[in-house]
């Protein structure tokens, strides 16, 4: 009988989610939100944590893989990451598999595989390679190396490696410059939005080719042609639309092969640290930003010592002005910044932030180097500076509280610790802040203390009739007035600890957002289908009011919702009204008259 674990393997999940569901579903399996695994009858049954408990269960039926889970993305079928934080628990407890990155799967998917591929077939095709005649398989090999420029270098790669010679440097660099140039992507010289996906497939192609070069053990050849790559891609922001960051994702690939290729075979360091600064202070991407502390041992002492007097040959040219940092130059800062990190030098990294406003990062930054060097005082000094700056924006300074937290409970101070937590959320209250607090003190009653809080805090604005923003009407018409943040973390909280008549009540009192309306509805719909309605027909005559034409099926779809939870309420004449309301005051709009038409309503 097949199991379960052989069904939802890696690949196998991943391919049924894609790529970006997979990703969520990861971070939710990483984040520890699964509770309650069990199987039962062959069925995998567990809770996952999202922004309220969803029950997920996996099993095998039809011969493949199936599944369900209480969540709205699952409605029509589709594979949630809910799902995936389930099947990625299976797969962490079974020993026979392992785990796989994300990239990894990215690109088995893009690549043409399957999730009805399996490793049988692999193995069988591996024997049958294998028993392939040396004459069949070259046959087989040239013929595709014929249409496949890619296969047809990595085997001269491999020819030139095993005779002791170099790669064809100018071919490989004239490659490059044709997969860089606008050629037949553009117009007049100018690579559109539209464009660019089809412009930015070639030069990956390119990438892979020259991470293929790096595998023969062509490692300088590849250093070197990744930084002409790299420079090409800077020329390319002139006539490139790169809204969607294909540069940056250009930048950042290449400066990772290229950091592989110089650690496999180092070379001389003074050299590399003049190319070095080349690459980071003359490009505008960010793939060679602060390069010294990510070149750190493949550089040494010497090639950190040749880069600083690189860099301080630029730095004589600029006037440095202690308020705007080096004259405005960005590049500059960062570069000299990344020398402090990779030198381990807290006190010059100080000088440098100091030149300007530090961000939270700059002060984690100098935190981190102070504790490595063991100024282990003076880093939380550093430490409580950037929580005094930053500690109200919490998704910036979580470094800085978390570090701080964790050397306080090196020393006993766990109350202080918490405390750090407990500023975090009173300052900017939210779920995930509600989360930490769970995580770090479990013995506290923290869903009273917070929720008391934020009633507190709710109870204390001054709210004025109509403003208010505490109900489904107010929440969807445009434009809405903000919901507090306070209001939305009560709700939330609620919401995460599965108190769902709770979160309606405080949603109703304080107010709540579109979307948070939309997921308490759907909690609501089986034993409070007229509390839905209400909100469901607000969001059908929002969407309709947007007069966006290609969201009027979304509109339809939650008509049709409405009638479903009208007509087991025993009250159809709430969807009556609603489409009368539909018919008579969008008569105008034809396309979704056609849409409602197509429903026979």
């Amino acid at each position: 009988m097949v199991s379960l674990g052989e069904v939802f393997d890696g690949v196998t999940v991943a391919a049924l989610a894609g790529s970006r569901v997979y990703g969520r579903g990861l971070a939710y399996f990483d984040g520890g939100k699964v509770e309650l695994a069990a199987v039962r009858d062959g069925r995998l049954q567990a809770t996952v944590r999202g922004t309220m408990p969803y029950m997920v269960e996996l099993w095998v039926g039809e011969g493949g893989p199936q599944w369900s889970c209480t969540c709205p993305a699952a409605e029509d079928g589709s594979f949630c990451k809910h799902a995936v934080a389930i099947a990625l628990s299976l797969e962490a407890g079974n020993e026979r598999t392992g785990s796989r990155s994300v990239e990894k799967e990215d690109r088995a998917l893009s690549r043409g595989s399957s999730w009805g591929s399996t490793s049988a077939e692999d193995d069988d095709l591996a024997a049958f390679v294998e028993g392939l005649g040396s004459k069949r398989l070259a046959e087989i090999v040239l013929d595709q190396a014929a249409s496949d420029w890619r296969l047809r270098e990595l085997l001269l790669a491999e020819v030139q490696a095993a005779r002791g010679a170099g790669p064809d440097t100018g071919v490989w660099r004239r490659r490059i410059d044709r997969a860089f140039a606008p050629g037949e992507y553009s117009r007049g010289g100018f690579i559109t939005y539209y464009e660019a996906p089809g412009w930015a497939a070639g030069i990956d192609e390119v990438i892979d080719a020259l991470d293929g070069l790096c595998d023969t053990g062509h490692h300088d050849a590849a250093a070197r042609l990744a930084e002409h790559a790299h420079r090409c891609a800077e020329k390319a922001i002139e006539y490139v639309d790169d809204s969607d960051g294909w540069l940056t994702g250009f930048s950042e690939r290449l400066s990772e092969l290229h950091l592989r290729a110089c650690e496999a075979d180092p070379p001389d360091p003074a050299g590399l640290a003049a190319r070095l600064v080349e690459l980071e202070l003359g490009s505008d991407l960010i793939g060679f930003d602060r390069c010294a502390a990510t070149y750190r041992e493949v550089l040494g002492a010497e090639g950190l010592a040749a880069f600083r007097v690189r860099l301080d040959s630029h730095r004589t040219q600029i006037d440095i002005d202690g308020d705007h940092g080096f004259g405005g130059d960005f590049k500059l800062q960062n570069a000299l910044a990344g020398w402090a990190l990779g030198t381990r030098d807290p006190d010059f990294l100080i000088e440098v932030y100091s030149l300007s406003r530090p961000h939270a990062d700059d002060y984690l930054d100098i935190v981190d180097v102070l504790d490595r060097v063991g100024r282990v005082d003076e880093a939380m000094d550093w430490a409580r500076r950037g929580l005094a700056e930053w500690g109200s924006r919490s998704y910036m300074a979580g470094g800085l509280r978390n570090f701080l937290a964790g050397r306080l409970r090196d020393r006993g101070e766990d109350g202080a610790a918490v405390e750090l937590y407990w500023q975090a959320f009173a300052s900017d209250p939210s779920v995930s802040a509600y989360s930490r607090l769970l995580l770090e003190d479990d013995q506290q009653d923290w869903l009273r203390r917070c929720g008391d809080h934020l009633r507190g805090a709710l109870s204390s604005r001054q709210r004025v009739g109509d403003d208010r923003t505490s109900t489904p009407d107010a929440a969807f018409r445009w434009p809405g007035s903000p919901v507090p943040q306070t209001a939305s973390a009560l709700v939330s909280i609620l919401l995460y600890e599965g108190m769902i008549d709770e979160a309606w009540q405080a949603a109703n009192d304080y107010g709540a957002g579109s979307e948070t309306w939309l997921t308490l509805a759907r909690a609501r719909e089986r034993d409070h289908p007229l509390d839905a309605i209400a909100v469901y027909e607000q969001s059908a005559l929002a969407t309709v009011e947007s007069k966006n034409a290609k969201l009027y099926q979304s509109a339809v779809d939650l008509a049709a919702r409405i009638r479903r939870l009208a007509d087991s309420a025993g009250e159809p004449g709430r969807f009556s009204s609603l489409l009368e309301r539909l018919r008579a005051e969008h008569r105008p709009k034809r396309k979704l008259q056609a849409l409602l038409d197509a429903q026979g309503w």
